[in-house]
C-alpha cells in the first residue's frame, strides 16, 4: 500500500521562526482544536470560517463559534463566502502557511488551495474512517446503536473524508449519550489527538495510510422533517433517534388536540418494555414509572422531557399537569 508523507521543504526556503497554521472550522466542534492550537508557543494563526448568517426569528447576523473565539484570542480571520473567488487563494498564499488544520469546516476545499501548504491539510473527523464519511457521523453512530466510535485525523484530498489516515483513536458511546454530549467529547478527543501527533507530522516522522474504500459508509445532512417519529417501529430505535437528533433536526410527534395539530418535540426518553396490552401504535398511557408513555411495535417509549414547539422544555410530569388530556390520545 502507498504511504503518504508531507512533502519536503524546498532547499531554498528560509527556516521559519514559527509554525504558520491556517485553521478551518465553523461550529462548536471545532472550538477545542483552535483553543489548543492557540496555546502552542511560536505559532502564527489565521482562522478561516463562514461569514455571519441570520439566526432565529429576529434574523440577527450571528458569527460562527470559531469567529467568536478567534476574535477573543486576537487571531486574524478570513470569511470567504465562496472558496472559488480568485482572491481567496492569493490571501492564503500571502499568509505563507506551513499547514492547514481543518475541523468541521463543512465545505470541500479545492485542489489549488489544498496545494498551498507544504505540510498538507490535516482534517479531524468524528468517526473511525472509512466508516461514516460525510456531515453527520455522530448522529448515525448513535441512531444505529453503535457501541463505539472515535476520531480520525486524515490528510485531506478533494474527495469527502477520503484522504489517507494519519491517526485514529476509538471512544465508547455511552447508553445515555446524545448528539450534543458525544460531539463535545469527540471534539476534545480530536483536539488532544492532534496535539499529540502534530509535532511528529511537522517533523516528518509520521506516515499516512490510505483508507480501505471497500469498507466506506456515508452520511447525509438531515432535513427538518426527518425528525418526525412514526410509532410503527420498536421503542429502542425511536429512543436512539431521540438522542441522535437532539438539537437538529429534533425528534417530534404530532398531537391533534381539539382542532389543532400540535408539534411535540421529544428531548429525552427511555424504553419501557412489556406487552402492548391491545393498545394501538402511538397510543399514550401512564404508569407509576412513566408520566407519558407511547406504544410502539416493541415496548413503549416513556417520554422524560418534551416541549410544545415555541414553548420551553419541561419534564413529562409537569407537561401532564398542564395538558392532562394528552393521556389516552394517539400521537400521529
Amino acid at each position: 500500500m502507498e504511504l503518504f508523507r508531507p512533502r519536503p521543504i524546498s532547499n531554498g526556503m528560509k527556516q521559519k521562526e514559527s509554525l504558520r497554521i491556517v485553521f478551518w472550522g465553523n461550529p462548536e466542534f471545532a472550538v477545542p482544536t483552535l483553543e489548543a492550537l492557540a496555546k502552542i508557543k511560536s505559532v502564527s494563526l489565521l482562522a478561516v470560517t463562514n461569514p455571519d448568517k441570520p439566526v432565529g426569528r429576529s434574523q440577527d447576523l450571528t458569527p460562527t463559534p470559531i469567529k467568536t473565539l478567534a476574535t477573543k484570542l486576537g487571531i486574524a480571520i478570513l470569511e470567504p463566502a465562496n472558496l472559488k473567488e480568485p482572491d481567496i487563494a492569493q490571501k492564503l498564499k500571502d499568509f505563507h502557511p506551513d499547514i492547514f488544520i481543518v475541523a468541521a469546516y463543512g465545505k470541500i476545499i479545492p485542489a489549488n488551495i489544498l496545494s498551498i501548504p507544504q505540510l498538507g491539510a490535516l482534517n479531524i473527523h468524528p468517526s473511525l474512517l472509512p466508516l461514516y464519511r460525510g456531515p453527520t457521523p455522530i448522529e448515525h453512530a448513535i441512531a444505529n446503536g453503535d457501541s463505539q466510535t472515535g476520531v480520525s485525523i486524515i490528510l485531506l484530498d478533494e474527495e469527502m473524508d477520503h484522504g489517507p489516515i494519519v491517526a485514529r483513536e476509538s471512544a465508547p458511546i455511552e447508553t445515555d449519550d446524545d448528539r450534543i454530549t458525544l460531539s463535545r467529547r469527540l471534539a476534545n478527543d480530536g483536539a488532544r489527538l492532534l496535539m499529540k501527533i502534530l509535532p511528529q507530522w511537522t517533523s516528518r516522522e509520521l506516515e499516512a495510510l490510505p483508507q480501505d474504500d471497500t469498507h466506506a459508509s456515508y452520511t447525509k445532512r438531515f432535513e427538518r422533517d426527518e425528525g418526525r417519529i412514526f410509532w410503527n417501529i420498536p421503542a429502542a430505535v425511536i429512543e436512539r433517534r431521540v438522542r441522535a437528533f437532539l438539537g437538529w433536526p429534533d425528534s417530534y410527534a404530532l398531537w391533534q388536540r381539539n382542532n389543532d395539530i400540535l408539534r411535540l418535540k421529544i428531548e429525552k426518553a427511555h424504553v419501557v418494555l412489556g406487552s402492548a396490552a391491545e393498545r394501538s401504535y402511538g397510543a399514550t398511557w401512564q404508569s407509576a414509572d412513566a408520566a407519558i408513555a407511547v406504544q410502539t411495535t416493541e415496548g413503549s417509549l416513556a417520554i422524560d422531557v418534551l416541549r410544545l414547539e415555541g414553548a420551553r422544555s419541561m419534564p413529562a410530569e409537569e407537561f401532564v399537569n398542564g395538558y392532562p388530556d394528552i393521556i389516552g390520545t394517539e400521537l400521529l
